[in-house]
């Protein structure tokens, strides 16, 4: 049996092919079904095309009506994200809200003696209407198990997805930030019959001019659709880095996001304009890009360790007569930089290289 079959057979809303109570009532909130006004339009998806590994989910924010108790539907998703996650999870209480959301818990991996949180379940409040909210955040969705699980999650709660991020990295160069303003300058971004407005801008310091990178964005996050195109290796701090990120962000403005935006990515991305279409072929995949994020922040950690302290390390290994083991074993600190969670949870789930089974998709 497949942790999917498992997940299936064991979901308490799907025993005795009952329908959930709140079905009816969900799909007339999220405006798919029943009377009094008109739905909101899908999500366009592209043509059918043959890998999803290029696109990845960045971030994945839904919201459900529960229908019992809030402390029942809370143990029911803590069961859930143990089919989501590769990792053991553990749901802790937080005294914060969240997206007017009264209170919150945080679903954390301990990893390398460190609490890493990957999502936050929200619930409670005047003005939810008795939903619960789920995020999953960018750390959380580089580490999902199986996305197949979370679909059937959506599906079997009748979620209405809020937030869905997709994007596709380009390492080497294969995409540049300039090719994409010229796109959008020839009109190849047209949607609709018009051309969003687009905002750029670089950041940096005065020795060193766009030393954080460019950014350009088409569209607007309240419209429900951004396009975001920006230098990521150079915002790791690698000046020398072609990286470039591609990311759309779908809100659910107006707009229905169907359940199955996490499974078809690619058509999903090169739906969102006609232009994306031809750059989903040569993204790079996951692992690999996860791993050259790792490694850009640990040099940039090490850069500043050497500016700030290597002289301090210099005159500490003279006192230690260059016992550097021992130096380092009086200094070292156990656990991961807040910066560093996301490359080294996926570090620690993948290892240094790609599994065997994405080798052989090479």
């Amino acid at each position: 049996m497949t942790r999917h079959e498992k997940y299936m057979t064991t979901s308490p809303n799907l025993q005795n092919n009952e329908v959930p109570a709140a079905t009816a009532k969900g799909s007339r909130l999220r405006g798919t079904g029943g009377a009094g006004g008109t739905s909101p339009r899908p999500v366009k998806r592209g043509e059918s095309l043959p890998t999803e590994q290029g696109v990845i989910v960045d971030w994945l924010r839904f919201t459900f009506l529960p229908t019992g108790a809030i402390t029942h539907a809370l143990e029911q998703m803590n069961r859930y994200f143990k089919l989501w996650f590769p990792v053991p999870v553990t749901m802790v209480s937080s005294k914060r809200g969240l997206h007017g959301y009264q209170a919150s818990h945080d679903v954390m991996a301990y990893i390398d003696g460190e609490m890493i949180r990957l999502a936050i379940v929200a619930c409670g409040g005047d003005n939810v209407g008795g939903t619960i909210c789920v995020d999953v955040s960018g750390t959380g969705c580089a580490i999902v198990d199986d996305w197949q699980a979370i679909y059937a999650t959506m599906q079997d709660l009748d979620a209405r997805i809020t937030r869905c991020d997709l994007a596709m990295d380009f390492l080497d160069g294969e995409c540049t930030i300039g090719q994409i303003e010229e796109m959008y300058m020839a009109g190849e971004f047209n949607s609709g019959g018009r051309i969003p407005k687009y905002y750029k801008h670089e950041g940096g310091d005065i020795h060193s001019l766009g030393c954080l990178g460019r950014t350009f964005e088409i569209g607007r996050r309240a419209s429900g659709k951004l396009v975001r195109a920006y230098e990521k290796g150079k915002q790791l701090g690698n000046q020398d880095s072609n990286w470039l990120r591609i990311e759309i962000e779908l809100h659910n403005k107006n707009r229905v996001i169907p359940h199955d935006v996490i499974l078809k990515r690619a058509e999903y991305f090169a739906g969102a304009h006609k232009a994306l279409e031809g750059f989903v072929a040569t993204a790079s995949r996951k692992i690999p890009t996860l791993q050259r994020q790792h490694e850009s922040e640990l040099a940039r950690k090490l850069e500043h360790l050497r500016n700030q302290y290597g002289k301090t390390i210099d005159q500490a290994s003279k006192f230690y007569s260059d016992d550097y083991a021992s130096l380092i074993a009086d200094i070292r600190v156990k656990g991961i930089p807040a910066s560093m969670h996301k490359s080294a949870l996926a570090t620690h789930v993948y290892g240094s290289h790609a599994p065997e089974s994405e080798l052989m998709r090479e």
